[in-house]
């Protein structure tokens, strides 16, 4: 980040300015109250400030509502840049004595003229912070509780710099542990001195930041990985031949000054420039596989053979000369609409033009340690994010449920819990479970059975794991919709407490095996496996991974039940927004109709049905929001709606609903001379149960309660 002149407020800035008396810590929670949103009315700005610089118009704006010279004296300048229309905007932080305050932030928009007219205020009360009573070691340790139970860590401490404890981990870390001292603000009004932890995993690429505060407890488990599980059909549809396509010559494109590729050596399997480097990982170490032919051409030509295996050496090329060039893409057309250094997008070198330099995506092809999945995690701005593309199931299906001694045979897919099947498996006679769903205490006896549970109401480990309590040898479970679908289960809360094995089959599947009464069954892994397909040559879910890094940018906190399927909905419609189709993923997942419950033209589904249970499923409403906003603006103005969405993100304060993502577009366009365009916005929110008078609420216990409305205002530009 870069930071203006606005001094933090330090210790004895308090004592001079305020007075202030130390209190003992108090038994208060984290203060979670939403931020507040300040929109000025069509010519009446919130403030004007004739010529100044965002950040003195934003501090003015502070200082006519009361905000102290001390008050002031604690924001920092953390992000400056121009978004649409010529609309500047502004990111102002928090430092008192000494420690940033954790999510304490205020976003203000000016206009040309230097009048403020959108503000986002999420500032705490400025106070001296209690003192902790427990060091970073044990901040450390709280939080390896929480995030990774059950693993048997001891991160040794390697030293302190300013306010960061970093420790050293181990080959479970993708990067040393961090211990951050932070003021935290409470919601009895004062600041706490606590801890923010940061750890990254090797394996699986998750990203948490655990907020501790001064007494070890854990206030706060922010995910920054965002992670997406594709099912797996029958078909496999291909989007056209490869094409030779060049890379922009340097000098040629403003996102791209440099052109695509580094001067740095290059090989067949390992490509770098200033806006990515994408590398094969097979080995799943998160660095660049040895081997590859180098390339001294700057030319990546090699020629994929879809009829064989991912892993020959000719595919594996392709692999990571796609993978690069789609990075390259996506970077480049988000930057042209505001997705730019200044707003913390992805680069080695930013050329002196706002954000923080060293921080190009680093993009793993074929990563071994997942399948049927891709995840994109998001540090800081000036860190670099990961970007993992695992190979899926091809056509078919890697395991099977068989009747014996010669019933019928059912496809089925793997869980991400439990011990992996052998061609051998478990074997029982199978058993239809009461409750059906398996999503409280089974009462049917299961001891070496396999159970027969029905998709849906809880996660699935929660239903194996309902099982193995009752004595099952193994799971299946039947598909609750789709008809031929079948999907990989993704873990949960009762993951690693697992120790039978877990497979789903499809809708009707499941119905035929429940109408053979109680079979002996197997389930089983196939002794051939179909080819893999590689998510690499995939843009759909490319795209997708990289929206993450966007909103993660742009927005700031994209976890939880709402806020964490927005991050889902709005990467589908980054790739929809560039692709132009409705349907996702269709090529990794090997179906015609995509990875999504349903395309997202004539999509079912609305607001009221957003659960908080499942952020993929309840994204989908969000993703047919921007695809009807697609619709509605047309083909010939889609570059404008394409401006509106990221523009948006400006305008949107951080861990949003869905209300407050449509507010942040409508403040893009209230900002462009396309006033009316907002009756479109209006239209396609509404459509979906997001008009006046929705709202969306997160309720302390992590359920959500929605509000839904379909009504749209009389006027509104």
């Amino acid at each position: 980040m870069e930071f203006r002149s606005l001094p933090y407020l330090s210790l004895s800035a308090v004592a001079a300015a305020i007075a202030l008396t130390f209190s003992p810590a108090q038994a208060a929670d984290l203060d979670q109250r939403p931020a507040q949103v300040q929109r000025a009315d069509d010519g009446r700005p919130l403030f004007s400030l004739p010529a100044a610089v965002p950040a003195d118009v934003a501090a003015g704006y502070l200082r006519s509502r009361g905000w102290s010279a001390a008050q002031l004296a604690s924001l920092r300048t953390a992000r400056s840049g121009a978004g649409a229309h010529g609309v500047r905007h502004v990111r102002l932080e928090q430092v008192v004595d000494g420690l940033p305050v954790y999510g304490a932030y205020f976003k203000a928009a000016v206009n040309a003229r230097g009048e403020l007219v959108h503000a986002i205020d999420r500032l705490a009360p400025v106070s001296l912070p209690t003192p902790a009573r427990v060091d970073a070691q044990t901040a450390l340790q709280a939080a390896l509780a929480r995030v990774h139970a059950g693993e048997a860590l001891a991160p040794r401490r390697l030293g302190t710099t300013a306010n960061v404890t970093s420790f050293d981990g181990g080959p479970f870390f993708h990067s040393a542990p961090t211990v951050t001292a932070v003021a935290i603000p409470m919601d009895d009004g004062t600041l706490s001195r606590g801890w923010l932890v940061e750890t990254w995993t090797a394996a699986k690429n998750l990203l948490h930041h655990t907020l501790v505060d001064g007494d070890g407890r854990v206030l706060l488990v922010e995910k920054r990985t965002a992670s997406d599980s594709y099912n797996v059909y029958v078909e496999d549809p291909l989007k056209g031949p490869q094409t030779t396509v060049p890379g922009p010559a340097p000098g040629t494109v403003v996102a791209s000054p440099e052109g695509w590729l580094g001067t740095g050596s290059q090989s067949t399997i390992n490509i770098s420039g200033n806006n990515a480097n994408a590398y094969l990982d097979v080995d799943k170490n998160n660095r660049p596989d040895r081997g590859g032919t180098t390339v001294v051409t700057g030319n990546f030509l090699t020629s994929v053979d879809l009829t064989a295996s991912p892993a020959t050496v000719g595919n594996r090329a392709v692999s990571a000369q796609n993978l690069f060039y789609l990075n390259n893409v996506v970077h480049d057309i988000l930057y042209g609409y505001g997705f730019d250094e200044a707003a913390g997008n992805f680069q080695v070198d930013n050329f002196g033009r706002g954000g923080k330099d060293g921080d190009p995506v680093q993009a793993e092809a074929q990563d071994g340690g997942d399948t049927d999945n891709a995840d994109f995690a998001t540090p800081p701005d000036g860190r670099k994010p990961r970007m993992q593309m695992y190979l899926f199931t091809g056509a078919g299906s890697t395991l099977e449920v068989v009747v014996s001694p010669s019933g019928p045979s059912y496809n089925a897919a793997a869980a991400a819990f439990g011990p992996a099947l052998t061609t051998t498996g478990v074997t029982g006679t199978v058993s239809v479970t009461t409750p059906a769903d398996g999503c409280t205490a089974i009462s049917t006896v299961l001891s070496g059975k396999l159970a027969l549970i029905d998709r849906g109401a809880c996660d699935f480990s929660l239903k194996a794991f309902n099982a193995q309590a009752a004595g099952a040898v193994g799971v299946i479970i039947a598909n609750n919709q789709g008809g031929t679908a079948i999907i990989p289960m993704g873990d949960g809360a009762n993951a690693k407490q697992v120790r039978i094995p877990a497979v789903m089959i499809s809708q009707n599947d499941g119905a035929a095996l429940k109408a053979l009464g109680s079979p002996i069954a197997t389930e089983r892994r196939k002794a051939v496996q179909p080819n893999q397909i590689d998510a690499s040559l995939d843009a759909d879910v490319v795209f997708h991974e990289y929206g993450h890094g966007l909103t993660w940018r742009m927005i700031g906190g994209m976890s939880g039940p709402l806020a964490g399927a927005i991050g889902e909905g709005a990467s589908d419609g980054i790739a929809m927004l560039i692709n132009g189709d409705d349907i996702m993923g269709e090529y990794s997942s090997s179906n015609p109709l995509g990875i999504r419950r349903f395309p997202y033209a004539s999509y079912p589904n609305t607001y009221k049905h957003v659960t908080g249970e499942e952020v993929h499923n309840d994204g989908e409403i969000y993703g047919a929001i921007v695809w009807r906003m697609i619709v509605l603006f047309g083909d010939a103005r889609r570059a404008d709606l394409f401006r509106y969405v990221v523009d948006g993100m400006n305008y949107t304060p951080s861990t949003p609903t869905y209300e407050q993502m449509r507010d942040g577009i409508l403040g893009s366009v209230a900002a462009g001379p396309m006033k009316t365009d907002c009756t479109l916005v209006w239209q396609a929110f509404a459509q979906f149960g997001v008009g006046v008078g929705a709202t969306g609420v997160v309720n302390r216990n992590g359920t959500v309660t929605i509000t839904e409305s379909t009504a749209t205002p009389a006027t509104c530009n």
